[in-house]
């Protein structure tokens, strides 16, 4: 067997046998999938009478995100009240608590010059069209503002994909209504936050694929075959 016989088998088992690449999110949380103080019982119920299909959260008790003091986040559980996907999505009118809407953000580190991906899902409910919603990226270091936009009212949902560039300083993303409507106003959903390096493949939990036992069996044999070979080769 010639050398590029066998290189080619070796290439197929790495092929066979490697799981395929993602990039990792370097937010914590982005999906808002990890509730533990969601309910009653941890965190505030909302709505009318205390409605238990939503949860009002405070401070750190959205997991991998700040909440401002004073300020609210509304978790919707799927079922209940409107969301985008999996269980919880979050409701950025923050129940109008203490006259204030939602206003929430995450830290994440960055490497000077690296190109990033920022992608997020937003969606409507209501018709009120007093409050915008607004995401920025800015660094926590010189306050530079290195993505920032403020949605109107839009009917729908919505992907948004955007890049920018790293400063090498912690960059924080903040998710608010602006301006605010200070009420119960049922306006906004989001979800599904995501910071990947540009380029990298799409964010994804990745599983080892499961490899046909029968296929196994057959590389192990090839490869012994293509040892042999060479083993035999040498001592010509």
């Amino acid at each position: 067997m010639s050398k590029l016989s066998a290189f080619a088998l070796f290439a197929l088992a790495g092929a066979l046998l490697a799981p395929p690449l993602a990039s990792a999110n370097l937010l914590t949380n982005g999906d808002l999938e990890s509730e533990p103080n969601w309910g009653a019982s941890n965190g505030t119920a909302c709505g009318t009478g205390g409605d238990t299909g939503c949860t009002v959260l405070t401070g750190s008790q959205l997991p991998g995100w700040t909440i401002e003091p004073g300020h609210g986040v509304t978790v919707h559980i799927s079922g209940s009240y409107p969301t985008i996907s999996g269980i919880y999505s979050i409701n950025a009118d923050g129940e109008g608590l203490n006259s204030h809407n939602a206003n929430f953000y995450q830290d994440f580190a960055s490497s000077s010059g690296q190109s990033y991906t920022l992608q997020y899902d937003w969606a409507t409910w209501s018709g009120n069209t007093t409050p915008n919603l607004d995401v920025s990226v800015i660094d926590t270091v010189t306050s530079s503002v290195l993505y920032h936009v403020n949605f109107p009212w839009s009917a729908g949902s919505h992907h948004v994909t955007a890049g920018f560039t790293g400063t090498g300083n912690p960059l924080r993303l903040r998710i608010q209504e602006s301006p605010e409507s200070g009420i119960n106003d049922n306006t906004y959903i989001v979800d599904n936050f995501a910071v990947d390096l540009t380029g990298a493949t799409a964010t994804a939990t990745v599983a080892v694929p499961a490899v046909n036992q029968g296929l196994l069996a057959l590389l192990a044999c090839l490869l012994l075959g293509a040892g042999i070979v060479a083993t035999r080769s040498m001592r010509r």
